[in-house]
């Protein structure tokens, strides 16, 4: 019976802390910050991975803000190398965010490289296109892709950038004005 009643009481505050921990998680602080600005979270997070796994991260009511800020972050026209366009790549990016490479990694004088930035909840992604011009890294391009399967391959022709869809769609950008 003694053991029936200590089992029953740890089982009461194991309920009663589970209870309590998940009230007091909505009241902590809950924000992370993206470029200066401090962006509400659905509850407070012990751990990063939690966090960048919760599909409902993100208050509902910071979604359209999120996107905004991902969306029009600027980003400069041209860098020294490709260390420093990354890492501007990496400033755009949101916390727990996707970001990747566009095909295949070229360093040769001409080579194209793109860069694939997640638009938190927008099904959408920002691309950048970045050219090696004597060992640095300018940027002929920066737009939303909408496409619903992907940007998959882009390359040159003339003055514009033609992209290929991972459903063979192809469409054609002007490369930006310097």
């Amino acid at each position: 019976m003694k053991r029936w009643k200590r089992s029953l009481v740890v089982v009461g505050l194991v309920v009663a802390v589970a209870v309590l921990w998940a009230a007091v998680r909505r009241i902590l602080p809950s924000s992370i910050e993206y470029r200066g600005e401090k962006i509400k979270l659905t509850k407070f997070y012990l751990d990063y991975d939690d966090y960048k796994n919760d599909p409902d991260n993100i208050a509902p009511s910071e979604t359209q803000r999120v996107q905004r800020l991902v969306s029009e972050a600027p980003i400069a026209r041209s860098f020294p190398g490709r260390k420093q366009a990354t890492a501007a790549d990496f400033q755009i990016k949101f916390p727990g965010y996707g970001l990747g490479g566009l095909g295949p990694l070229h360093t040769d004088e001409g080579a194209l490289n793109g860069f694939e930035v997640e638009i938190p909840r927008a099904g959408t992604s920002r691309l950048f296109i970045f050219q090696n011009v004597a060992g640095s890294y300018k940027l002929l391009d920066d737009f939303i892709d909408t496409s619903s399967s992907g940007v998959r391959e882009f390359h040159l022709e003339g003055p514009n950038l033609v992209y290929t869809t991972a459903d063979g769609h192809t469409f054609a950008r002007p490369i930006l004005s310097p």
